[in-house]
């Protein structure tokens, strides 16, 4: 007997007990701090792949998209990874995708055009694409 309720309810035959091999998946949420959300990096063994301030400004990011849009986002350290990435300039973010500027403002435009770009003092990090 499955249920959606967790085992030890009264009346209830616990999953273990009813034949069943586990139960229902079910997921509880979380809410975390800025702080938390940049210790994840750390605890995933990615801290060197954004600086603090790139993380936090990630954070809000993240967190207004999801006010925004009405979503709740699961921490995914390992898969931010794998989505955006930290540049000392939009110039240099630009680069890395063939496009050669001489002006910051005209590249930032430019990624703007193409992907999210998060804006913090030290640099930008952008959606990769």
């Amino acid at each position: 007997m499955r249920t959606d309720r967790p085992s030890g309810v009264m009346g209830e035959t616990p999953w273990h007990l009813a034949g069943d091999q586990r139960p229902i998946q079910n997921n509880m949420k979380t809410t975390v701090s800025s702080y938390q959300f940049v210790d994840s990096f750390r605890a995933a063994g990615r801290e060197s792949q954004f600086s603090r301030p790139a993380l936090f400004a990630l954070f809000e990011y993240l967190e207004d998209y999801e006010d925004s849009c009405g979503v709740e986002l699961e921490l995914d350290p390992v898969g931010i990874c794998c989505e955006f990435s930290e540049h000392r300039t939009g110039i240099a973010a630009a680069k890395e995708y063939g496009q050669e500027f001489s002006d910051e403002e005209e590249a930032l435009e430019w990624l703007r055009d193409q992907t999210q770009v998060v804006e913090f003092t030290g640099g930008v990090v952008i959606q990769l694409f």
